[in-house]
């Protein structure tokens, strides 16, 4: 195999621009929290896959379409963009494709894919591929879709009161507990804190005001 691509410049955005003309091409843009800033998704389920990467704690930052790669693997010639590349904590990183279904793919498609996976291995990197069953199956995912749909983007004062909160309330309570709180935080930092793990629910439910919530034990 030989690597034919330059240099990865994944602050210019996006590597691979489709032609927006067409029909069956069209672009979602994911309002990222962690990023602050919109992320360039060429289909809703990229933009699902999102959702997961925001829950990660161990995820830093991630990019969208962050560069193509040229080489060449038997002879053949091969050029192929990620859809993610994944930064994590301490510097680690992976690449990821996101398909609806891969065993639908055409076998020129898969190739390509496996090709790539190989190169990754050769160079030492990461490669994942995640279809719609790994990412919009598990039922945590609609109640976290939830919660994020309504989260508020850090700030540092509501942060502060929230943690004031903490300290000064009975735990466990149900949403609907806090929600008729007047003194609780307002609703979009609640289901912020919810989704960043600093309160706890079993996020398997549905998002209701039964949903039992609490607070992270300090030996946590």
């Amino acid at each position: 195999m030989i690597i034919t691509s330059g240099e990865m410049k994944l602050e210019d955005g996006p590597a691979r621009q489709w032609p927006r003309r067409r029909h069956q091409n069209f672009i979602v843009d994911f309002p990222s929290l962690k990023n602050g800033h919109s992320m360039e998704c060429d289909a809703v389920l990229e933009s699902a896959y999102c959702i997961w990467l925001e829950h990660d704690p161990h995820v830093v930052k991630y990019y969208t379409q962050p560069h193509t790669f040229t080489w060449v693997d038997d002879g053949q010639r091969y050029r192929y963009t990620p859809d993610f590349l994944v930064i994590l904590e301490q510097g680690d990183s992976y690449f990821t494709e996101v398909k609806h279904d891969f065993s639908t793919q055409r076998p020129r498609r898969r190739a390509k894919l496996d090709s790539f996976s190989a190169l990754c291995f050769r160079e030492g990197w990461t490669f994942q591929r995640r279809d719609r069953q790994s990412i919009t199956g598990p039922s945590q995912f609609h109640t976290l879709k939830a919660l994020y749909s309504r989260s508020r983007p850090y700030n540092e004062q509501r942060q502060m009161y929230f943690y004031h909160y903490l300290q000064q309330r009975d735990w466990p309570a149900t949403l609907g507990d806090l929600v008729q709180d007047r003194d609780a935080p307002d609703i979009g930092t609640i289901c912020y804190n919810l989704f960043t793990g600093r309160l706890v629910a079993d996020l398997t439910q549905r998002l209701t005001l039964d949903l039992i919530v609490d607070r992270v034990q300090p030996h946590e």
